[in-house]
This record gives C-alpha cells, structure tokens and sequence, in this order.
C-alpha cells in the first residue's frame, strides 16, 4: 500500500477514526489546568463541589479549544471530567499525606474528635454518639479517615464528571445552533 501524498491528510477511515477518538496528550494538560482554576476557586471559598464541577466544565472547552474536530459528547464531556476529578483527588491526598508528615498523628486525631465533639453537640441525632465513640479508638479512627477518603474521591469524580457532561453537552448544542 504506497503512502499518501500529503502526509498530513489521513486516509478516509483513520480521519473518521482520529474524530472519535479520545487525546490523552490533550485531555491531560486540559485537566490540569482545569484543575488549577479550581484550586484557585475552592480556596477563595467556593464549595469543593461547584469547584470540581467547574473544573470538568472547563476541562471540556480547554479539550475542545485544543482538538476542534472532535466531537464531544456527554459521555467524553463526563469521562474528561472524572479525568479531572480523579486528578483533583491525587492533589488532595498529596496534601493530606504531607500534611500528615509534618504534624504528629494524634495532633490529628484529636482535631478530628474535637470536630466530631462540635457537631455531635449540635445534632439530635442519637447516632453521633455512636460515632465519636468509634472515633476515640484507633481502629475506628482509620476506618473513618479511609471511609471519608473514599467519599471524598467519588465526590470528586462525580462532580467533574457532571460538570464535564453539562459542559460537552452546551458545547454540543452551540455547534448545532451556530
């Protein structure tokens, strides 16, 4: 098969192929700045939830400004968010675990009982009771801390992830209406 004269033209089905297809080499740099802005947002006090969903909202115009040719559907719009989330959870468990490295474990736990001390005072539920006795022992203790990281991880990608499909999605509706 004798290769083509414009090197730059692909053939018929890899040029269908290549608008379908997903750029890790371009969804990565758009996550992380995405991410980034987030960050940014998250510490002027925006919630992490509207951060993060911001975060894959942009991620999928970064994407899209970088590859213009691919389609974007709401399922690549919510896998380049959960791209984005997932990355957003990796710099908070980096900062969690050098957090961690710098002050003495029961510095942290005992902020973590005084926090649950707080709201149990203010819940009726009868239940929080339950739960900062667990917290006083060390198993309870890590099971909280893995319990609430994989809470926050799903939360993280769940929310990129909306955000990336509401983004690909008005990105979408803008090219039919345009």
């Amino acid at each position: 098969m004798a290769a083509p004269e414009n090197p730059m033209v692909l053939p018929a089905p890899y040029a269908e192929a290549s608008l379908y297809s997903f750029d890790w080499a371009q969804a990565l740099p758009s996550a992380g700045i995405s991410l980034l802005a987030a960050i940014f947002l998250i510490l002027l006090g925006m919630p992490a939830g509207f951060g993060m969903a911001g975060a894959g909202f942009l991620c999928v115009i970064l994407y899209h400004r970088r590859r213009p040719m691919v389609r974007l559907t709401a399922g690549k719009g919510a896998r380049l968010g959960a791209l984005t989330g997932a990355l957003g959870f990796s710099v908070f468990a980096v900062t969690l675990a050098l957090l961690t490295a710098f002050r003495s474990g029961s510095e942290i736990h005992d902020a973590l009982v005084k926090y649950f001390q707080q709201y149990a005072a203010q819940s009726a539920d009868p239940r929080m009771q339950q739960v900062l006795d667990l917290i006083k022992t060390s198993d309870g203790y890590i099971v909280i801390l893995v319990l609430s990281l994989a809470v926050t991880f799903i939360a993280f990608v769940v929310f990129a992830s909306l955000g990336g499909a509401i983004g690909a999605f008005l990105l979408h509706r803008r090219e039919r209406a345009g």
